[in-house]
């Protein structure tokens, strides 16, 4: 979860550095004769792949091939929310979710029931709902009657965006989009064999306030791992097969069928430990207009959310993102129509130009469609931006460093900043090089059928531009 000081003053200070460094003399950048010689080697079809290179500093093109044509972006699709979501509600934006009683505060008792609105913050976990449970406790509530009642109004009822594989509908990666969410609307559940061949294996939830019901029918076993979790329409979860004795534990990263009981359950739950006890149902509500704002959460700024957002590939953020830029832009319950609208709308008044399409924030859809032209255009323009350029720079994963290209690109640590991506049978990578010759890049790496063999490639040409 968040953690506002990643960004430490050395990184900062390190993209400032490269955001604001001059060009260097001009010469070679690339070996063109190489790449192209490795691509007609690797590439099984020209329609496969797209490379566009630019200098970040002038924009003069320095590789291009097949770059306008559109490809499935995957993960590369968080540039384009990124970029859109610092320009159009800013980096000290911040999501809240209120807190309302229906009824007055009477000898520490709060009556007609605890309303919750939220605004889209996907960012709330268990230590931020201690720290809401320890402000109510400062108001002297020891007690609160009538349940918990949710109200997730601000964004409409579609909580899987279009185009997204219902095979994924149960994967932590692929939660449901709601208004109120908690853990990334997600838990792990890890399950331990047991000392015993055949013997019932133990299971544990991250966070432990997982609230449903789970039915455990998982063993022990010499045979290979292999778990099965599904949910049942009661909200149950069954989890079946066997875990292996040598393995000695398997964990699965599942989403919840419901938010909003997960939500208010793991409240309910937090409020009682810190002594104020819950009376009533847990459910949805519209917050009536007679009841009292208690106070309002706020989340860390955008510019911090996004950190996460990128490094560390959080679907849910984007998706949220898109959401609350519609309801704020447009007005109504936020929706993916609305807002990837408006975000296709404010992509094309900084200057990309090519038949792209937006259908989500996180890139689960295989509806989005940009070509690496538009998405060096993207990087390029929040390169020079200093409204957002630290931003943005600093929450790109870095080779060799930290989130999903802490394992790889080793040798050029420290010199690439970029948005990795991968959907079954699409991969992408797009960010920026600096080069050893003071020289920084914008780059965009986009196939659609070339399998890891585009890993290769990626190599070459980063290399390439670094040294």
């Amino acid at each position: 979860m968040l953690n506002s000081g990643r960004k430490t003053l050395i990184l900062r200070a390190l993209v400032l550095l490269f955001v604001f460094l001059p060009a260097a003399p001009s010469h070679a950048d690339v070996n063109h004769k190489k790449i192209l010689s490795f691509l007609s080697k690797t590439a099984p079809s020209k329609r496969k792949i797209g490379i566009m290179v630019r200098s970040a500093d002038t924009g003069k093109t320095i590789f291009r091939y097949n770059s306008k044509k559109t490809f499935i972006p995957a993960s590369n699709n968080k540039i384009l929310s990124s970029v859109a979501a610092l320009s159009l509600l800013g980096k000290k934006f911040r999501f809240r979710t209120e807190f309302y009683l229906g009824g007055g505060i009477h000898s520490g008792v709060g009556h007609g029931g605890l309303y919750v609105k939220g605004f889209g913050d996907p960012t709330i976990d268990i230590d931020k709902l201690r720290e809401i449970a320890k402000r109510f406790k400062a108001l002297g509530i020891t007690r609160i009657d009538g349940g918990i009642h949710l109200d997730g109004s601000y964004f409409d009822e579609a909580r899987y965006g279009e185009g997204w594989d219902p095979e994924w509908f149960d994967k932590g990666f692929c939660p449901p989009i709601t208004a109120i969410s908690f853990n990334y609307n997600s838990a792990k559940i890890k399950i331990s064999a047991s000392r015993v061949q055949g013997g019932p294996a133990t299971v544990r939830t991250q966070p432990a306030e997982f609230p449903f019901r789970i039915r455990n029918r998982v063993s022990t076993s010499f045979r290979k791992s292999g778990v099965r979790a599904k949910y049942n329409e009661q909200n149950e979860l069954t989890l079946s097969g066997y875990v292996s004795y040598r393995k000695k534990a398997e964990t699965l990263e599942l989403s919840v069928p419901d938010p909003f009981f997960y939500f208010g359950s793991v409240l309910k739950k937090v409020l009682e430990e810190n002594g104020i006890e819950v009376s009533g149902p847990i459910d949805r509500r519209i917050v009536p207009r007679w009841a009292g704002k208690v106070f309002t959460h706020y989340s860390e700024p955008l510019g911090t959310v996004i950190h996460e957002y990128n490094k560390e590939s959080v679907n849910i953020i984007g998706e949220s993102i898109v959401k609350v830029i519609g309801a704020k832009l447009i007005g109504g319950p936020g929706s993916w129509e609305s807002g990837t609208r408006v975000i296709e709308n404010h992509l094309r008044q900084i200057g990309l130009n090519g038949n792209f399409s937006v259908a989500d924030g996180s890139g689960l859809s295989r509806l989005n469609r940009v070509s690496p032209e538009d998405i060096t255009q993207a990087l390029s323009k929040a390169y020079r931006d200093p409204d957002i350029s630290e931003e943005f720079v600093a929450s790109l994963p870095i080779a060799g460093v930290d989130g999903t290209l802490e394992r790889r690109f080793r040798n050029l640590k420290g010199k690439v900043y970029a948005k990795t991506g991968y959907l079954e049978g699409a991969r992408s990578l797009s960010g920026y090089v600096f080069g050893e010759n003071g020289r920084v890049y914008v780059f965009s790496i986009i196939s659609n059928g070339m399998g890891t063999r585009v890993k290769k490639l990626q190599n070459l040409l980063l290399r390439e531009l670094v040294y």
